[in-house]
């Protein structure tokens, strides 16, 4: 093996280092939120079972479970996230120039961001809906998660994932992953299947840093969209306003279209299926038009 071999090897490795440098904020802020629970739980509310191992041990067991410890974490983690990953982002990337978002959404970028952003939640969440008919107990269990941490019901939450995720996951991702596992294709004659190299690695990422298997499955297929958004313009504001629009629409307005959709397995993955393609469809719209 030639030593161009082992230097893509090397950037791929640097490319998996800030998804892990996120595993392990979360794991931090995880460790100080629940120790500052268990002093408040001592200081204003009487402390713990100590007499009893069992109710000790559920009481500790509540308290870690308890939605005011997942709200703190997910919330403390998308903020110290954004600032984290820019200050990555900037001194890790060869300190990328700024670009006025006017400049790069002219054009066809901006409608075909704001029409691939919705495409996204569109068959992301018809897979949701389809997979409650086919795997039913791993919804269930998906379900319970996001409940447990506030998502779509808790405003700190809401604020979180619609303003800060899509700046400090766009950041990690489509920012810094992308950067290094770019690295690792650079100089390949196929330009197209270098991106396309590039881009699996950091959507596959994006998906596992959701830490779970359901919504790991659809944010990879919408990192793979993002991570395009980012490659076409050249810029993270669209990937950034894709993300906003999915996490938006997804909290308030995508439940009303599918109330009137009928309730079955085969329009579900109808759906999914039309906003798949449909995605496809601007991607070449915009091509072509790029192109004239």
């Amino acid at each position: 093996m030639n030593k161009g071999f082992w230097k893509r090897v090397g950037w791929m490795g640097m490319a998996i280092l800030p998804l892990l440098a996120s595993l392990f904020l979360q794991i931090i802020i995880g460790i100080v939120i629940y120790l500052v629970a268990i002093v408040y739980t001592f200081a204003f509310q009487g402390g713990f079972d100590m007499a009893d191992p069992g109710v000790l041990e559920q009481q500790i067991m509540d308290l870690a479970l308890s939605r005011g410890v997942n709200v703190s974490i997910l919330v403390l983690y998308h903020l110290l996230g954004v600032v984290v990953f820019a200050i990555w982002y900037y001194f890790g990337c060869g300190r990328p120039k700024a670009q006025k978002p006017g400049r790069v959404f002219i054009g066809k970028a901006l409608p075909a961001t704001i029409l691939i952003g919705l495409l996204m939640d569109i068959s992301a969440n018809a897979f949701l809906l389809s997979a409650e008919y086919i795997f039913p107990n791993l919804i269930r269990q998906y379900e319970e998660l996001m409940e447990a941490v506030g998502l779509g019901t808790d405003p700190l939450v809401i604020l979180a994932s619609i303003l800060l995720a899509p700046i400090g996951e766009e950041l990690l991702c489509r920012g810094v992953i992308f950067h290094y596992a770019g690295k690792a294709v650079e100089g390949m004659k196929n330009r197209k299947a270098a991106f396309w190299i590039a881009n699996t690695a950091q959507a596959l990422m994006f998906g596992i840093l959701h830490g779970n298997l359901v919504q790991g499955f659809y944010a990879f297929f919408i990192g793979l969209c993002l991570g395009w958004l980012r490659w076409r313009y050249n810029s993270l504001y669209p990937s950034m306003l894709a993300h906003f629009i999915v996490n938006f629409t997804s909290t308030f307005l995508l439940g009303y279209l599918f109330y009137f959709i009928p309730e079955t397995l085969a329009v579900y993955l109808a759906v999914m299926i039309v906003g798949i393609v449909g995605i496809v469809l601007v991607m070449i719209w915009d091509n072509r038009k790029s192109a004239e």
